[in-house]
């Protein structure tokens, strides 16, 4: 929720005040939520008798960040740049290392059994093309809103505050039905529906009006709040206990890393159509060529539009797969009950 408040925030903090405030209002948040984490988060005495894997840790490091500055750095220099090239070429081998050592390791940085689970494989999976799928959306708003529609940056925010708004009423509701029914269904509509809210993305013009826009938004807003706590839940309940921390650490982990990619490939496919259509390499929005803006714009939202579709439609096997144990178990339970009768 905050990294989806955040554009929306800081929109209205430029267009009211000084682009500094950005970064002054971080203080009084993070004293706030300093201050309740002390009084609400649980203490424990127990203390870990595992060493830390130091390696196991020095290993992930450099297969993630490097990967994180490599794509961050594509759409200013390119794939084919030395330093990019390099940078993915340290994140590979390393990661290969960081797998190895894992598994040989008695206390493992990330125990690698946990992915043999392939329904928490399958929900965390779905969490990276959700955040992949969003933040394509979330990284193009701002310029179509202030650039095409020549929106102010306050205005522009506030139209992005849309989202969030609505993942704030949607998400605690979605989580309370999955409870009742299931999670399998909810975030298979929600994958849904934010497949169909980017494609309705994918046809929006200068000529197009607010409302038409506030409309998109809402869908792509209600499928990711009808999504992300039942596929949370998912992720969380099919695992031990004991599993809880490493469980949560991986979804945070791929939800950042859907953000990342999701940013560089919204950027990288935004400005290679708008450089083949101007005929020269573009790396930022280019003052009146609000067409070749959009065309591009277009490309990238029915490619967000297909991968979240491939999301859906993995979980709807994903459900039907649910649906098919169920069936056979009652047929086994039916089964046992005749037997005994007899």
């Amino acid at each position: 929720l905050g990294s989806l408040v955040g554009p929306g925030l800081g929109g209205i903090i430029v267009g009211t005040s000084s682009w500094e405030y950005i970064f002054l209002i971080n203080v009084p948040v993070g004293v706030v939520v300093l201050f309740f984490a002390i009084k609400l988060l649980p203490r424990s005495n127990k203390k870990a008798t595992d060493r830390l894997d130091m390696l196991g840790a020095a290993l992930f490091m450099l297969s993630i960040v490097p990967l994180f500055v490599a794509l961050g750095q594509v759409p200013s220099l390119g794939f084919g740049n030395p330093l990019i090239l390099t940078a993915f070429m340290v994140s590979i081998l390393s990661f290969i290392a960081f797998i190895r050592v894992e598994q040989k390791r008695e206390s493992p940085l990330i125990p690698l059994e946990i992915f043999k689970n392939k329904l928490f494989s399958l929900s965390v999976f779905c969490a990276f093309i959700a955040f992949v799928g969003l933040f394509c959306y979330s990284i193009i708003q701002p310029f179509y809103l202030q650039d095409v529609m020549a929106y102010s940056p306050e205005q522009a925010g506030v139209i992005m505050m849309i989202f969030p708004l609505i993942l704030m009423v949607l998400a605690p509701v979605s989580g309370h039905v999955s409870d009742k029914i299931g999670s399998e269904l909810l975030t298979f509509i929600g994958l849904l529906l934010i497949s169909l809210g980017l494609f309705l993305m994918s046809n929006l013009t200068e000529q197009s009006s607010l409302m038409t826009l506030v409309i998109f938004i809402v869908v792509i807003s209600v499928g990711m709040g009808l999504f992300q706590s039942p596929n949370n839940s998912l992720i969380m309940s099919t695992v031990g206990r004991h599993q809880l921390g490493i469980a949560g650490s991986i979804n945070a982990l791929v939800r950042n890393m859907g953000m990342v990619c999701g940013i560089a490939l919204a950027t990288t496919l935004l400005y290679s159509s708008m450089s083949a259509e101007l005929g020269y390499r573009v790396t930022d929005y280019v003052v009146g060529q609000n067409v070749a803006f959009i065309n591009g714009m277009r490309t990238v939202y029915i490619v967000a539009a297909v991968i979240c579709l491939i999301g859906a439609v993995l979980t709807l096997l994903r459900l039907l797969r649910k649906k098919s144990r169920m069936v056979d178990k009652i047929a086994v339970q039916e089964n046992e009950i005749h037997a005994s009768q007899e």
